[in-house]
């Protein structure tokens, strides 16, 4: 009995520890919270740049490039650290591959 009653707690103390982890494991990460202001920046200058006049969209323009390296240097520093999920990275390549189709399609037009 006196055993059954140990081996319940360890069981216990475990699960509660594990739910823990769990728990604060599954928070925002700074490196996702990072990658999402930029891309929300980014995706307000491409949207600048699509009503800008054409003297302004040159200066938006290096502001867009300046966004791109960013991102790109973040992607690399993140695929080495390892500190955001695949799928988190994917989602987010996704819609950065978005705001630079809608980039691309503004910047033939003009």
């Amino acid at each position: 009995m006196i055993r059954i009653k140990t081996s319940l707690n360890y069981v216990i103390v475990l699960s509660a520890l594990l739910g823990l982890v769990f728990v604060i494991g599954c928070g925002g990460s700074a490196e996702k919270q990072a990658m999402s202001d930029l891309l929300q920046q980014f995706s307000i200058a491409v949207d600048e740049y699509s009503s800008a006049d054409q003297s302004k969209k040159a200066e938006i323009e290096k502001k867009l490039d300046s966004y791109k390296a960013k991102w790109s240097e973040m992607i690399m520093q993140l695929g080495l650290n390892g500190n955001v999920t695949p799928q988190t990275l994917e989602k987010m390549e996704n819609e950065y591959q978005k705001i630079t189709t809608k980039y691309a399609s503004l910047a033939s037009k003009s």
